[in-house]
């Protein structure tokens, strides 16, 4: 911690490259602590904010949870950050939005006045257009071209803290290089996270490799035993870890499916088997382990992956259609689904009125009269 404090004092940017299980959000919980305590009177009196984002609405939770009272710290999602610099040039972005041709199908630049960024859907309703989730970012990195706009983000951000970095839209990332890092100009930049982990390959940065970025490495691992970190410092030299458990009773198998010789698939899961094999032979280590070591009942499944489980849960077509959307867990429709319509089909299928009016917010008594009981159970039978 107190290298990356010292380079945090130092105006640097920097990388904190930090390998499963080092304490990578432990890290960003402490800075974020560092900054409060330490930072709180220069930026307070200057109405300046530090940005730490994240990439989805729930990791955003989880920081701002943390957060002291009229914390200065603005925990946010990457479009949640650039909607937030880029809506206040309401001329500038009705401009671009006609240039880039960001517009519904039918629509002209006369057929709205205003912009909005609400539910990540493109369309137009009381001549307020409603901006698509790249929609936002496209522009975002539009206006990074603007020197006006470069200097507001840099009086309103001095410092910038990006957690995950791995997962960030590269097309933000090479702005934040081009036009602050490498000109040693503009904010602050501290990216916490493991270039080893990244999720979404097409558009996301990957490492972030800058001769003006300090390089931060974590070496303590606190979540795996020995025996696990030996085969991780073989597989990755370049970033040693150290246990820091005594445990050391697991051990490690590595096991292939290099015997198959029918056609793989193509697509998405290019090279993988196909599902119904790949999941056989899953069900079938499950159940029937290694002669050489027998499953308790206490054992745990660890599907590392989202696609796995869509394909041992039956929904990777709506993986594939979603795809992100679904894997963020922050689409409004899905999170609307997730709680408020599966939570009141619950509650229904339980008979438990009070629960349903929790779900809907209501403040009124639940069941007044019994002909409302009869209503709600028409309702169930409907949905």
């Amino acid at each position: 911690m107190l290298v990356i404090i010292k380079t945090l004092q130092s105006r640097q940017s920097f990388r904190v490259e930090a390998g499963a299980g080092s304490g990578k959000t432990y890290s960003l919980n402490k800075v974020i602590d560092w900054i409060q305590d330490n930072y709180w009177q220069s930026l307070n009196l200057k109405k300046q904010k530090v940005a730490c984002i994240t990439y989805t609405n729930a990791g955003v939770d989880v920081i701002a949870s943390r957060l002291r009272m009229e914390s200065f710290i603005d925990p946010m999602t990457i479009h949640t950050f650039a909607w937030g610099l880029i809506k206040q040039f309401e001329h500038e972005l009705k401009e671009k939005i006609v240039e880039e041709n960001l517009l519904p199908d039918g629509i002209k630049g006369d057929d709205f006045d205003m912009v909005h960024y609400e539910i990540g859907a493109r369309y137009v309703e009381n001549r307020v257009l409603y901006l698509h989730h790249n929609d936002v970012i496209s522009l975002f990195a539009r206006f990074m071209d603007n020197k006006k706009f470069r200097q507001l983000l840099t009086v309103q951000y001095p410092i910038i803290l990006i957690d995950e970095y791995q997962d960030s839209l590269k097309i933000i990332i090479d702005k934040f290089l081009n036009w602050f890092i490498d000109k040693k100009e503009g904010p602050q930049f501290g990216f916490f996270g493991d270039a080893w982990q990244t999720i979404y390959e097409k558009s996301s940065c990957g490492i972030i490799d800058s001769a003006n970025v300090a390089v931060i490495g974590k070496e303590a691992n606190f979540r795996s035993q020995q025996v696990i970190v030996d085969v991780l410092n073989e597989m990755r030299p370049e970033l040693p870890q150290i246990c820091a458990t005594d445990d050391n009773d697991g051990f490690v198998k590595v096991i292939t499916c290099n015997d198959f010789c029918g056609n793989r698939q193509n697509g998405y899961y290019k090279g993988e088997l196909p599902n119904d094999i790949l999941i056989e032979r899953i069900d079938n280590l499950q159940e029937k382990p290694d002669k050489d070591y027998q499953w308790n009942d206490e054992h745990i499944t660890l599907m590392i992956t989202h696609k796995m489980l869509a394909k041992q849960q039956s929904y990777v077509n709506l993986l594939e259609m979603l795809d992100e959307r679904l894997k963020d867990g922050d689409d409004p429709y899905l999170e609307f689904f997730s709680k408020v319509v599966e939570p009141l089909y619950s509650a229904l299928e339980e008979k438990r009125p009070t629960r349903i009016f929790d779900v809907l917010g209501s403040r009124g008594y639940p069941i007044e009269y019994k002909g409302q009981k009869r209503i709600w159970s028409e309702f169930e039978k409907h949905t």
